[in-house]
């Protein structure tokens, strides 16, 4: 009895031995460790040769396999301004100069972010990679690192301020366009209702109409459009983003309005819509609202970012 009574203890214990090792096993399994940081980063410099920004990016990445291909982007914030790659040698050191080509203008506290895709890597980085999986933990790549303390300027202090006076001239005249052309479609709609304008036979013209409104008010808003977006590319505009935001509900609005009030003058002549202001084409008419006062407070928020004075917009 004695040896049986031995035994169960044993048994007992043992078993409470084996739980505990297993629970210290699931303890060790906790979440997976962070990625891997592989560069350092020295310096970045920037200057311009010939019209074109260059880029000077020196650091190294000791415990990386030579012929590793890094990715590396620069960033405004989130948006990706440019992207390169660096192969690095059998030294681990980088010192590559990037031309930037067709980066315009100017800006301020750019940074890198960089990215090493296992899978994108040339065979032999591979299998180094693949044999070491302590150092290269597959289950957290891609392995990406943001440089914060890096950040750059592409431009001196004058030059990015500088460029501030020309976005806020690039919004003024903008802003100041589209009003016109609002104004100048409410003149003439007022005409047509007092039949002043766009007469023939003593009566209501539609094709002058819409001839008018094609020509004067929608390509050119059109064309203002297009300005924008290509605008919106630059670095001198990227910074700006929220107000190119505003600036876009200002002009759409004003094109929605030529169609939306086109349409109602139409039912106040007692007449049917032409088809023109039913089906906008190649004109961008996504608004919040068309109303005047919504309008007015866009143009507001949009002039106290931008520091322009109310008064500059009829001058």
């Amino acid at each position: 009895m004695k040896t049986i009574m031995i035994l169960r203890v044993f048994l007992v214990l043992l078993l409470a031995l084996f739980q505990g090792e297993v629970l210290l096993a699931q303890d060790d399994s906790g979440p997976p460790k962070p990625a891997p940081t592989f560069i350092e980063l020295i310096t970045v410099q920037t200057s311009m040769k010939k019209d074109v920004w260059q880029m000077r990016v020196v650091g190294k990445a000791p415990t990386l396999p030579a012929k590793s291909v890094i990715g590396f982007e620069i960033r405004w914030r989130t948006t990706i301004v440019y992207s390169f790659n660096v192969e690095i040698d059998g030294t681990r050191r980088i010192d590559q100069v990037i031309e930037l080509k067709g980066l315009k203008g100017c800006i301020s506290n750019l940074q890198l972010r960089s990215e090493i895709r296992p899978q994108s890597q040339p065979r032999e980085v591979q299998l180094a990679m693949e044999s070491n999986p302590k150092m290269y933990p597959l289950e957290t790549a891609p392995w990406k690192q943001s440089f914060w303390k890096n950040k750059f300027d592409l431009g001196s202090a004058l030059e990015i301020d500088k460029a501030r006076l020309e976005a806020q001239e690039f919004f003024l005249k903008k802003m100041k366009a589209g009003l016109k052309y609002q104004r100048t479609f409410e003149d003439a709609r007022s005409a047509s209702l007092d039949s002043t304008r766009f007469q023939q036979g003593g009566k209501f013209d539609p094709k002058s109409w819409q001839s008018f409104c094609a020509k004067d008010v929608r390509d050119p808003i059109r064309k203002l459009q297009m300005e924008m977006k290509e605008a919106s590319r630059s670095l001198t505009i990227l910074p700006h983003s929220r107000d190119m935001k505003y600036l876009g509900e200002i002009i759409n609005a004003i094109a929605k309005r030529s169609y939306d009030r086109s349409r109602s003058l139409y039912g106040e002549l007692g007449l049917s819509a032409d088809s023109n202001d039913l089906s906008p084409v190649k004109i961008d008419i996504n608004c919040r609202s068309t109303k005047l006062s919504s309008l007015q407070k866009t143009v507001e928020r949009l002039c106290e970012s931008q520091k322009i004075e109310m008064s500059k917009l009829s001058s």
